[in-house]
Formats: structure tokens, sequence, C-alpha cells
């Protein structure tokens, strides 16, 4: 599915390019087509991550998570040309999710979290250690509101 996407917005562009009639040093070109350099060599890198990924034999609960988290950077394409609606591609996420988390504390605890996070929220003492040294501010303020409505 990622390799499609890369090869469609690929042949998309260059369908333009040939169509527009122009060169690369063009205003049309620089106002069409240099703008979506970007997003075509993404494609292209995400479709080549997740070959390696699946040669590598990476689960496909992580294949699944990351094809899910590449599809919502150009939902209009799977939604126009794969034929996944926005709705289906919202079930594949939660499926993906609802697949990995059962999975979860084995990629963490392999990766040492805690020697690359410093946050106090790493864990449940250091989070409630660091709540309790907050400061805590009281008043008798009454807050003003101004009231106003709006139309839709």
């Amino acid at each position: 599915m990622l390799a499609r996407h890369a090869v469609a917005l690929l042949e998309e562009n260059t369908q333009l390019f040939t169509s527009l009639g122009c060169d690369h040093r063009s205003d049309s070109f620089n106002n069409l087509l240099l703008q979506q350099s970007q997003p075509v060599i993404e494609a292209m890198g995400h479709a080549s991550a997740y070959s390696a990924a699946l040669k590598a034999g990476l689960p496909r609960y992580v294949l699944d998570l990351f094809e899910c988290s590449v599809m919502r950077l150009d939902s209009a394409w799977y939604s126009e040309y794969a034929g996944i609606n926005r709705l289906d591609q919202r079930l594949r996420e939660d499926a993906a999710i609802s697949s990995m988390i059962p999975h979860l504390s084995t990629p963490l605890s392999n990766i040492n979290i805690k020697q690359y996070v410093s946050a106090p929220i790493i864990t449940d003492e250091q989070w409630k250690n660091y709540v309790n040294q907050l400061p805590v501010s009281t008043g008798n303020a009454v807050p003003v509101l101004k009231q106003f409505h709006s139309m839709l």
C-alpha cells in the first residue's frame, strides 16, 4: 500500500510536469511541482522503511501501526485511490493500536527508556514526588466572566 502511494505521487507529478510543457526553472514548476518534492520523497522513504521492516521480520502489529501512521499523512489519497474511506482508516488504526497494546511493555523495556527520559512521569513514584513538590496557591478571588453569544 505504501509503495503504491509513492509510485502514484511520483506518476501524478511526472504527468503534471509533462502537461505543463515547462522546464525546471519555470514559475509553473516552482509553484506546482517543487513543493511536491518533499511528500514524494517521504512517501518513497516510508515504502522503503516498511519493506525493510518486513524483511527484517518485525511483528505484524508494528508494521500495521506504522502503515496507519503513514496513511494519516495523506488520508485523502488513501480514500480516493486506495478505496479506504476515513472511517475505515480510523478503524484500521484502532485495530493496529489494539493489537500492539498487549506487546507494548516488551519493546519499551528493551530500549531502557529511563536512560533517555528525565521527565518525572516516567514512573508513578517519581510523578507522585514531583506533584507533591509543586507549590499550592490559594485565595478567595472570584472570576469575572463576560458572557457572549455566538451564531453559527
